[in-house]
């Protein structure tokens, strides 16, 4: 007797036993990427922020290269003591999330995608809860990325206690000091959206 094969392939497979547009296994599976590829994006982003020499020295007043190892960034921005600027930022960041209702998009009969919407705040929202206690409602945030913060050859370190704990400033220059500025939440955020596309 004769042996005859039947040969049959994924796609047909595929075409016989799913629905990709409702299949609810897919759709799962994908929102479980989505989730997973969303996750690693953000630890990676906010690992970064933490790490960052700005975020440290605002928020444990070390001194940084940045103003020469001589201050740090939470007296040279001239925050109040007892402040915590870095807090906002960090909620801000921290609120990013992905959607889970996907777009489905069926190409052929063996190809779907699923797009996810990510929610994450702009750098203009950053800006303008980040004002500086004393510029008139300038983002602290930008002027570190800028620059014309120019108020760090005034500052004279002191013993006793002034708005920012230990810092005062002075008529007269007391350091041959510019400060450059620096890559900071700008930076951070576009490597957050490179990694998520």
């Amino acid at each position: 007797m004769p042996k005859n094969k039947l040969d049959l392939s994924i796609k047909q497979i595929l075409r016989k036993h799913f629905d990709l547009k409702n299949s609810k296994q897919l759709r799962n599976l994908a929102i479980g990427a989505a989730a997973k590829k969303m996750e690693g994006a953000k630890k990676k982003m906010l690992q970064e922020f933490e790490e960052h020499e700005v975020t440290k020295s605002i928020e444990n007043k070390t001194n940084t290269s940045l103003l020469g190892g001589e201050a740090n960034m939470f007296e040279f921005l001239g925050f109040e003591q007892g402040s915590n600027p870095i807090e906002v930022v960090r909620k801000q960041l921290s609120s990013f999330k992905v959607s889970r209702t996907p777009v489905v998009k069926v190409t052929n009969a063996y190809e779907i995608y699923y797009e996810f919407r990510v929610s994450y705040t702009s750098l203009d929202d950053i800006y303008s809860n980040t004002p500086l206690p004393w510029g008139g409602g300038r983002s602290w945030v930008k002027a570190v990325e800028t620059g014309g913060v120019s108020n760090f050859n005034y500052t004279l370190r002191k013993m006793n206690s002034g708005r920012s704990g230990t810092a005062i400033q002075s008529k007269n220059i007391t350091r041959n000091f510019n400060y450059k500025p620096t890559g900071y939440i700008t930076d951070i955020m576009n490597k957050f959206r490179n990694d998520i596309k």
